[in-house]
């Protein structure tokens, strides 16, 4: 080998080194890149919001407002909060972070439920309604999920469990949202076991898969 090639490949070896041990983006930018993949999410539901349901959306009461407004500051502050725990030395009180959007998402959403009882034709009132909106939320969190755990692994987080559940949380509630904003209804109570078991089923995953994510990016650094 000559010696002139010999500088080329060291530099071309610290240059990999140098990107590989490269720190992740801040913590702001992170939430930006996310929210960048649901902002993208949003359009290709509203270009295809025609095919998503299968009746006229239900009136916009204030409990439906208020459960929307509530499930995306949920989204919101989970995804930040996700963020934050998965850098060192940060206390695991930021998993509070969410949660009094999460208790008002809930309570709105159980209002609601409870106004259904009085309307026969809600939607949801059956099994194949009640179905359909769980599976719309598990179709969208794939994509969701996957772009937040890319985010979150690329710092190794120190509790990848706790960082993946609350990042999980902000999966599902978005994923909630977009469901409400491109068929906003009143959940029967079907239906609102339909979301709930989505909620838990979205957590859970990303909770588990959390982990292999910070390890694979441990061993590649």
């Amino acid at each position: 080998m000559s010696n002139r090639r010999r500088p080329r490949i060291l530099e071309s070896a610290l240059a990999e080194g140098v990107w590989a041990f490269r720190p992740p983006p801040a913590v702001a930018v992170r939430t930006a890149l996310w929210f960048l993949v649901v902002a993208v999410l949003v359009s290709l539901l509203y270009a295809t919001a025609h095919r998503v349901t299968l009746k006229p959306a239900d009136p916009l009461t204030s409990y439906l407002w208020t459960a929307m407004l509530a499930s995306a500051a949920t989204a919101v502050l989970a995804t930040l909060a996700a963020f934050e725990l998965g850098q060192r030395e940060r206390s695991t009180w930021w998993v509070l972070l969410p949660m009094p959007a999460l208790g008002l998402w809930f309570a709105a959403t159980g209002v609601g439920c409870v106004d259904t009882l009085f309307a026969p034709d809600s939607w949801g009132i059956v099994r194949s309604e009640a179905l359909r909106c769980l599976m719309f939320i598990v179709a969208v969190s794939l994509p969701l999920s996957a772009a937040l755990l890319a985010l979150v692994g690329w710092a190794a987080p120190p509790r990848p469990g706790l960082v993946g559940a609350v990042g999980g949380l902000a999966i599902a509630a978005a994923a909630v949202s977009l469901l409400t904003l491109v068929h906003p209804h009143n959940s029967a109570l079907l239906d609102m076991v339909a979301h709930g078991a989505g909620v838990a089923a979205v957590v859970s995953v990303n909770l588990i898969l959390a982990g292999p994510a910070a390890r694979h990016r441990t061993v590649d650094a």
